[in-house]
């Protein structure tokens, strides 16, 4: 019943996406600046009920909880623009956000029958490492929860993992200049050993100043009080000796030891 009501609760949520309700929610600073990173604090975050003491996203995990208010956060505010969507899925918000803030979608998604070809405004076959459409076509990039599978290890026996170097030469390319980047993905959860390593530094270096500029790296919920923590489950942990090679084992375990999820987002421009 509550997977039912779960479900049934993100199809209203993202049939209801208003560019105008989330421009009102997410105006002015919801955040600290620390260590060079913006920190979105759970008791900080507009999404936060403080009366109720919990996050009034009304479905999905933390994490999901997390990734639904960046997107509104980042991506609500479309007017006139070219928007590419990496690896689109099923979660369509951020499209209907985009397309009602008067922007064009279109998406690439790697799961889809090559036959399928994609076009602007509609979504077809494609992926980060080959983006089917021609230079300096659009004015923002973006990939919800995509940009830590481009060069994971686990799911090699269906499909050859993608250098990470190539996937953001071939979105350069497909941007205009001065076009706009924005990625999220989970720390201490799955895909690439830098992602579940929390390795931040390493992530922040695939960005050169030679090809981005304004790299912003926001971190939603690693301060998670008052809310509940969450720890990476059973599931995800079994593929990290496949995926981790590049760490040592005190490494692993030190950060094993202390793991609690949260999400990163990487904001860029094209120079």
């Amino acid at each position: 019943m509550h997977s039912i009501l779960s479900s049934i609760a993100k199809r209203w949520y993202s049939f209801s996406a208003s560019p105008n309700a989330a421009r009102k929610t997410w105006d002015g600073v919801y955040w600290q600046e620390l260590d060079g990173y913006r920190e979105i604090a759970c008791r900080k975050c507009p999404k936060f009920d403080a009366r109720r003491q919990k996050c009034s996203v009304p479905f999905g995990t933390p994490l999901r909880k997390c990734v639904v208010a960046s997107i509104e956060a980042h991506l609500h505010d479309a007017k006139g623009l070219d928007v590419l969507e990496l690896g689109f899925g099923r979660f369509d918000l951020a499209r209907n956000l985009i397309r009602r803030g008067g922007g064009t979608w279109t998406g690439v998604e790697p799961r889809l029958d090559k036959s399928r070809k994609p076009s602007i405004g509609q979504g077809g076959y494609g992926h980060a490492e080959h983006i089917p459409f021609d230079d300096g076509v659009f004015d923002m990039v973006f990939g919800i929860q995509s940009f830590e599978h481009w060069g994971q290890k686990a799911y090699s026996a269906t499909r050859t993992p993608s250098e990470y170097s190539n996937c953001l030469r071939e979105i350069r390319r497909v941007l205009k200049p001065g076009g706009k980047l924005y990625l999220d993905a989970p720390i201490h959860f799955h895909g690439h050993e830098m992602f579940i390593m929390g390795d931040i530094g390493r992530i922040q270096a695939l960005f050169g100043p030679e090809d981005w500029c304004n790299v912003r790296i926001e971190r939603w919920r690693r301060d998670f009080a008052p809310l509940e923590q969450y720890p990476p489950n059973a599931k995800v942990q079994q593929e990290w000796p496949l995926e981790i090679t590049d760490y040592s084992a005190e490494q692993v375990e030190a950060m094993r030891a202390d793991a609690t999820v949260w999400l990163m987002t990487v904001t860029a421009e094209k120079t």
